[in-house]
């Protein structure tokens, strides 16, 4: 896991750099790469959104890509959850549905973590930043560090549920998160 983890860094920074390639052995490595992939881009969107000095018409524009990428973020966590189930059914038969299960689903956890490489990324940048003061370097450095303390922690709860579900210690359901605000049929101000 923590080999998985380091390697998520790095492929945020090939991200930035422009040198990723979704280089997944497995559907569930690609679905998890995929899901990098989705929150790098929704977090491009999420930082462009908040410039004050573009039309309100671009910001249109970029609220709808952002409702679109996180559709895509959302079905990848869903579909990693059905691939990571599926192949524990393949190791180790039926699930028995009375185990106890967590609250949350490795998907989430594995896009939490992505997520929090993406934030650790660029504090870092922050920190380097030659035209930053010592107050702002000082506050990131913070921030940084209960980031990576947070990511270590999460990364235990993957690795302890992993663990858990794969040894039949512990049930996995996937579940479709159904996202009402992207379907008309289900959306009022989207039938108007």
């Amino acid at each position: 896991m923590e080999k998985w983890f380091k390697s998520i860094n790095t492929l945020v920074e090939d991200l930035y750099n422009k040198d990723f390639k979704n280089t997944g052995s497995t559907p569930i490595e690609t679905t998890i790469l995929d899901l990098l992939t989705a929150n790098f881009t929704l977090w491009g969107y999420e930082d462009e959104v908040r410039r004050k000095n573009v039309s309100n018409d671009y910001i249109a524009d970029l609220k709808r890509k952002i409702d679109k990428e996180n559709q895509k973020r959302n079905d990848l966590i869903d579909a990693l959850d059905a691939l990571i189930r599926e192949d524990v059914e393949k190791k180790l038969g039926s699930i028995d549905q009375t185990l106890p299960m967590n609250s949350e689903n490795p998907g989430s956890l594995y896009d939490r973590l992505i997520i929090l490489a993406l934030r650790s990324y660029n504090l870092k940048k922050e920190i380097s930043r030659k035209d930053a003061d010592i107050a702002h370097i000082e506050k990131c450095s913070k921030m940084l560090e209960q980031i990576l303390e947070k990511s270590e922690d999460l990364l235990k709860c993957l690795k302890e549920l992993m663990e858990d579900i794969y040894s039949g210690r512990k049930k996995i359901k996937s579940y479709k998160q159904h996202k009402l605000y992207n379907d008309p049929a289900l959306n009022p101000a989207l039938r108007k």
